[in-house]
């Protein structure tokens, strides 16, 4: 296991960095459509980013991403999908380099309305990281638990088993925060959003991050622009993958 823990630290050193994954997204509870208790129905989106980032850390070492999301709503609280990106784990020059190019997660989730205004959802993750060629498992799990409210939202998730698999040594939760605040009646929004990562038995030190940003619908597509990063703790964890920069995305529902 301290093996392992080193062989980690080594990785995302600033001669070989690697990135934590996450969902997207993003965004988690961005994935899911509105709640209804209504018909059954489908919902989607696709979208080009400047940079793959989750919880504060780029996951395509700062380079531009293609994804997609695809969604069912079975109408009785249920939901299922997935989502697919582009993405490069570890630099390419790493010698831990693991040829890792693409990311597909599965979920399942419930949705329970208290009343129009808050409504708990609860969703596993299946996160599968393809293209490793060199015996490396990138795979894990996560159970996430997201309260929304007129005030934000509230999440808190733990994974299920080794996060990043083969490249940590535990399991680890994570607390975050997320709020939109509609600006006049421009169109234009506030997303922020506020997160901490207890992955200190996992990687070796746990960190906060956050994101602010700017969103504004034009025809059929909204575009996004976005500072995201993480505190020093993370810096040190990820490199400069992890440093605080801007990205740009333009997404497009269906």
């Amino acid at each position: 296991m301290i093996y392992r823990q080193n062989t980690w630290k080594r990785v995302i050193n600033p001669h070989c960095k690697i990135p934590l994954y996450l969902i997207p997204f993003i965004f988690t509870s961005a994935l899911l459509p509105f709640p209804s208790q209504a018909d059954a129905s489908y919902f989607g989106y696709a979208t080009v980013t400047t940079d793959h980032r989750a919880y504060g850390v780029s996951l395509t070492q700062t380079d531009p991403a293609v994804q997609v999301l695809a969604g069912y709503d079975i109408g009785n609280g249920f939901y299922l999908g997935t989502f697919i990106s582009t993405f490069n784990f570890i630099d390419d020059d790493s010698p831990y380099e693991a040829g890792e190019n693409l990311e597909t997660d599965v979920y399942l989730g419930y949705r329970h309305i208290f009343n129009e205004d808050i409504y708990l959802s609860v969703t596993l993750y299946q996160y599968l990281i393809h293209g490793t060629d060199k015996g490396i498992e990138l795979d894990f799990t996560e159970l996430m638990f997201d309260l929304h409210t007129p005030y934000g939202q509230f999440s808190f998730s733990h994974t299920l088993n080794d996060i990043l698999g083969d490249l940590s040594v535990d399991k680890a939760y994570r607390l975050e925060y997320n709020k939109s605040l509609a600006l006049w009646d421009s169109g234009l929004s506030l997303d922020t959003q506020l997160g901490w990562w207890d992955t200190k038995d996992a990687l070796g030190d746990d960190y906060v991050y956050y994101n602010l940003g700017l969103s504004y619908p034009i025809g059929p597509v909204t575009a996004c622009l976005t500072y995201n990063g993480t505190d020093k703790a993370g810096q040190e964890l990820f490199g400069h993958i992890a440093d605080p920069t801007f990205f740009a995305k333009a997404t497009w529902v269906f």
